[in-house]
């Protein structure tokens, strides 16, 4: 099984295994069970009827809104970010998995601009941080266009009876909110195949917080000095990095695509620390 076989095996089967709840066929609403007061490292709607832990960004959001220091939350993403950095956007993410797919459909390709990379810190401070803060409404949940795919748009559709009021779910319907969040997840679908990952590279809140800690992490890419510059690593990027020039790069997601080079390999703190030791003797 080639490397990049195996990652999307990893890719469909996180997908299945954090959307295996089928409790709300008969519920009729959301999981509330002790699952969800666990987090994946990565966006996976808790409104989704399928959902079966919560999201990261949708937690820290709930705890701004009511004006609360989520530390269990901050030491989760602490502790992925330290060991992985942002490998579980290259691995395990659904939303990064249909953004690979898509971007396998022909069409003419173009380049994201160097700079749209910055708006993910923007959407992380404001729509994350800051008005959800103020507001006490969860504002990036609402637009979000991973949460519009796997729950917005499945409960509109389904829109079943609630047992416990014997009302729809959605009883007037699906609001403003619901048909501009439409609008935002279908121009990214669009991007998706035009573009590498646009989403994770321009608007992602939870790859914004992990990319802090990529220069840091306990797995990271080491390049051979021998680099004959071939740019076979550069090519093969979903994130269309200069691997070579910034291995440490805020924007990796760790796929380990690139070490498809010869050139460029995976190394852990454990072995940079071996090498020290061996250097000094």
């Amino acid at each position: 099984m080639t490397l990049s076989t195996f990652r999307r095996v990893t890719q469909l089967s996180s997908t299945i295994l954090a959307n295996s709840y089928i409790g709300s066929l008969y519920t009729k609403t959301v999981n509330t069970s002790i699952l969800k007061a666990i987090c994946v490292p990565f966006l996976n709607c808790y409104a989704c009827p399928t959902a079966l832990c919560s999201c990261p960004i949708g937690t820290m959001q709930h705890f701004m809104a009511i004006q609360t220091v989520p530390f269990y939350l901050i030491g989760f993403i602490a502790l992925v970010g330290i060991t992985i950095g942002r490998m579980a956007c290259g691995w395990v993410c659904p939303f990064g998995f249909l953004q690979d797919l898509m971007y396998k459909i022909k069409s003419q390709k173009f380049k994201i601009p160097y700079p749209f990379k910055f708006v993910k810190y923007l959407v992380l401070v404001f729509l994350v941080f800051i008005i959800p803060y103020r507001s006490g409404e969860l504002w990036f949940s609402k637009l979000c266009p991973a949460g519009t795919l796997t729950a917005g748009i499945p409960w509109a559709l389904w829109n079943p009876m609630n047992p416990s009021t014997g009302l729809p779910v959605l009883p007037g319907g699906p609001g403003p909110i619901f048909y501009l969040s439409l609008v935002i997840l279908f121009g990214f679908l669009i991007w998706f195949v035009v573009s590498k990952r646009p989403f994770c590279r321009v608007a992602c809140p939870i790859g914004a917080l992990l990319s802090f800690f990529n220069r840091y992490s306990m797995i990271r890419l080491e390049a051979s000095p021998e680099c004959d510059g071939c740019e076979t690593c550069t090519t093969i990027c979903p994130m269309d990095l200069n691997v070579y020039a910034d291995l440490d790069s805020g924007e990796c997601i760790r796929c380990l695509e690139c070490t498809l080079c010869e050139h460029v390999r995976l190394v852990t703190s454990f072995d940079l620390a071996r090498e020290v030791r061996c250097s000094k003797r």
